[in-house]
């Protein structure tokens, strides 16, 4: 069982993972940093709600732009308010498909400009430079292209940092052990041990119960008290 005792952080769980799996070669100890952004990515998979929610600040000074690049860790939009500098006012984007906003207002025509409406997930596909690997570049669209500055705040699920310069997050801090048993079957899984990632994946299940009905127990409480007050 994890030690209670000890704060999980990222130098901490690297040499946990070798310790649970008994192995520190260098073939397993050089994939762990990969292991563990799947143990994260394992989390968000089961549970988004969580506490995976980000929110950034982007001011766009191109005027006649209609991409916002996102951030490397996105993975799902929440929302898009969008703050007007000129008439000091705010308005959330509303969310459509490429092919929607792409119709609506044609971004090829010069000077066809406007205040932001819609937005859409968008991806472009792009080769390398030795033209070997396709790989995807997201960003949001939006339309009608900028007519002036804009700034958007936008909150979306994205996978948090967590690496040597950022060695907590809130899944080591507040779900230490099943960040620890997700990371331990991703190791499982590496080394092609069946028995003991169905042992992880047993406590893997049994912590996200634990943790749900917590989370649902609070959210009843707090109902509760509202009804009383």
């Amino acid at each position: 069982m994890p030690n209670t005792n000890c704060t999980l952080t990222y130098p901490i769980l690297i040499e946990s993972l070798q310790t649970y799996m008994l192995r520190t070669d260098a073939p397993f100890v050089d994939q762990i940093p990969y292991l563990i952004q799947q143990g994260i990515i394992r989390v968000y998979n089961n549970a988004k709600d969580l506490g995976f929610e980000i929110r950034t600040e982007i001011v766009n000074n191109t005027v006649g732009t209609s991409t916002i690049r996102k951030p490397g860790n996105w993975r799902e939009t929440v929302s898009i308010l969008m703050f007007d500098n000129a008439t000091q006012t705010t308005s959330y984007l509303l969310p459509r498909s490429r092919e929607f906003c792409l119709t609506y207002w044609n971004n090829q025509i010069a000077n066809n400009t406007g205040r932001p409406k819609y937005y859409a997930d968008s991806v472009l596909n792009l080769n390398n430079q030795d033209l070997q690997n396709t790989y995807g570049e997201f960003y949001w669209t939006i339309v009608p292209n900028l007519d002036q500055t804009y700034t958007f705040n936008i909150q979306y699920l994205g996978i948090p940092l967590f690496n040597a310069d950022n060695p907590v997050n809130f899944l080591t801090q507040r779900y230490p052990n099943l960040l620890l048993y997700s990371c331990l079957i991703e190791a499982c899984l590496f080394l092609d041990d069946e028995e003991k990632r169905n042992k992880y994946q047993s406590m893997f299940d049994q912590e996200l119960e634990t943790i749900n009905r917590m989370n649902t127990d609070r959210s009843a409480d707090r109902t509760v008290i509202r009804a009383n007050n």
